[in-house]
């Protein structure tokens, strides 16, 4: 149905000018949507780009948050509608949309590289999205800040030696503390263990590790318990190891460290 939106001719001529950009149904609306602006002297010829981009980015963040998608769960969105919104930033944002469009330009001169795409990125991670806590960041620069602030990871559990002292270590960064154990990007403050190897661990912001704020919130019932499973190693009485595994339930947890 959105093909029907833009001719075979609007969208070759998008491609011929600004590359093949796996225009799936969302993006196709974002085209007609740009062409129907231009048309109308909402923006130039050269603005088109932008507003397409930006129209997109707009439509992810109220579908992500909507549907309490990965790093948008119980996100906050006040916006309902792309193209409503779009035009409430061009009316009120005309600081937000002259960098936005600053940085699709730079987008545009890195051949379309990933990192360089401008994203909506939230001023005050603890609101949601709304036109007062918004500002333009590069793909890459707005993946670093997710995880720039310092964080705490706790292993829980060694299975390898169930009796080892439990122990912590404090992170300048959520991304280092995944590195040091290899895991790729996931959700701290979640109150739920990661598994890696033999070992149990707890990855908390130092916000919740000094009591400066609690864990996420869930409204279902059914989030507030985990069920999982790990491996304990141990000797055969006959000779050699065996591998036990071992079902366990907990509600969600959180430590906080005490300072003198």
């Amino acid at each position: 149905m959105a093909k029907r939106l833009i001719t075979e001719e609007v969208l070759k001529e998008w491609i011929d000018t600004y590359g093949q950009h796996n225009y799936v149904d969302y993006k196709l609306r974002a085209i007609a949507f740009a062409e129907r602006c231009f048309k109308e002297g909402i923006i130039s010829n050269e603005e088109k780009f932008s507003a397409f981009l930006l129209h997109g980015s707009i439509y992810s963040r109220i579908t992500n948050c909507k549907y309490n998608t990965g790093m948008y769960k119980h996100v906050e969105c006040e916006w309902e509608n792309e193209e409503e919104t779009f035009l409430s930033v061009l009316h009120k944002k005309k600081g937000f949309w002259l960098s936005w469009k600053e940085h699709t330009e730079e987008y545009i001169r890195n051949d379309y590289k990933p990192s360089f795409r401008p994203t909506i990125d939230r001023v005050d991670e603890k609101e949601g999205y709304s036109l007062n806590n918004i500002q333009v960041l590069t793909n890459a620069k707005n993946c670093a800040k997710a995880t720039s602030f310092p964080h705490y990871l706790f292993t829980v559990v060694n299975t390898t030696d169930p009796t080892k002292q439990q122990t912590f270590r404090r992170f300048d960064s959520k991304g280092a503390a995944l590195k040091h154990i290899g895991l790729p990007y996931s959700k701290s403050d979640t109150g739920r263990f990661h598994q890696v190897g033999n070992s149990l661990f707890l990855l908390q912001s130092e916000d919740v590790t000094l009591g400066r704020t609690t864990i996420e919130e869930y409204e279902n019932p059914e989030d507030l318990s985990y069920t999982g499973s790990f491996s304990i190693t141990t000797e055969h009485p006959h000779g050699g190891t065996i591998t036990i595994n071992r079902n366990f339930t907990y509600e969600r947890m959180a430590i906080i460290l005490k300072q003198d």
